[in-house]
């Protein structure tokens, strides 16, 4: 019996941290309707002390991309990035012709100083 409702704390206490710890940093990408900006959404950051990505994309033929990254500071859950599909110079924007297969890698770094890193794709 003791065996049994010592089982049962067990899986009590320990099935909490198992969901907490399943709902770890995670990112998603979407583009705007012109498909002229991607969003960049970065969530379930409570665990996370720095955030660092890559996107690349297609667009004529010729692989584009770029790279960015932020720190964390207190208690933030979520963050959301726009990025230009294109380039600016002398504040005049280029924008990329018909960027697809959009390809986003991240890493968080936790506050307990490991990484995770994921990758999320978009047609």
């Amino acid at each position: 019996m003791k065996v049994i409702l010592s089982l049962l704390l067990l899986l009590l206490f320990t099935s909490p941290a198992i969901a907490l710890a399943a709902a770890g940093p995670d990112a998603s990408l979407r583009t705007d309707p012109t498909h002229r900006y991607v969003f960049l959404t970065f969530s379930n950051l409570q665990t996370a002390s720095k955030v660092s990505y890559s996107l690349t994309y297609e667009t004529n033929s010729v692989t584009k991309g770029l790279e960015g990254g932020f720190r964390l500071f207190g208690r933030q859950r979520r963050s959301v990035r726009r990025q230009i599909l294109g380039t600016c110079s002398s504040g005049k924007c280029v924008f990329h012709a018909n960027p697809h297969s959009l390809q986003l890698n991240v890493t968080f770094t936790l506050k307990s100083g490991l990484t995770t890193t994921i990758s999320k794709s978009l047609q």
